[in-house]
C-alpha cells in the first residue's frame, strides 16, 4: 500500500528538540564580548527554565549534539562549513545577542520549527547540591 503525497505533506512535522546551543568561535581568538554573549545565553536559558546547554565551543570542535550554532557575523561562512548539514545558525553580533537570545527563547517555547524541554525549578531546588572546599571555607 502506497502512502498519498499530499497526506504526507498536510502531516505535521515534529519540530526539533534541542539540548544543546553552541556558541562558536575560532580556534585561538574568542573576544571578550563574545565569552560575554555565552554567559549571557547561559543565563537566559537557565531564566526560562528550559533543558538546555549553552556550551562555548571552537569551530573546529563543535560537539556532535550541536542543536542550534550562535556565531558572529563574521564566523557566518566558516560556520555553514564546520556546523553539520541541517542544523540552523543564528548569526548576530554581540551587541545585540540579548535580542536575538529572546526571540530563540520564544522560539523554543512555542515549539513550532524547534523546541526544549522544560525542567521544574522546585524539583532542581530539593536536588542534591554540589559544593567544593577550598581549605577550611565552603564555596557554594
Amino acid at each position: 500500500m502506497e502512502a498519498d503525497p499530499q497526506e504526507e505533506r498536510a502531516a505535521p512535522s515534529r519540530p526539533r528538540l534541542i539540548t544543546r546551543v553552541v556558541v562558536g568561535y575560532r580556534l585561538g581568538f574568542l573576544p571578550g564580548e563574545w565569552l560575554q554573549t555565552w554567559r549571557r545565553l547561559d543565563r537566559v536559558l537557565a531564566r526560562a527554565h528550559l533543558k538546555v546547554k549553552a556550551t562555548l565551543a571552537p569551530l573546529e570542535e563543535l560537539p556532535a549534539d550541536t542543536g542550534i550554532l550562535v556565531v558572529p557575523p563574521e564566523l557566518r561562512e566558516a560556520a555553514f562549513e564546520a556546523a553539520a548539514p541541517g542544523t540552523p545558525i543564528l548569526v548576530t553580533p554581540a551587541s545585540s545577542a540579548a535580542g536575538a537570545f529572546a526571540d530563540l527563547v520564544a522560539r523554543l517555547e512555542a515549539g513550532t520549527e524547534v523546541s526544549a524541554e522544560k525542567y521544574d525549578p522546585e524539583q532542581a531546588a530539593a536536588a542534591p547540591k554540589i559544593v567544593s572546599y577550598t581549605g577550611y571555607t565552603r564555596i557554594d
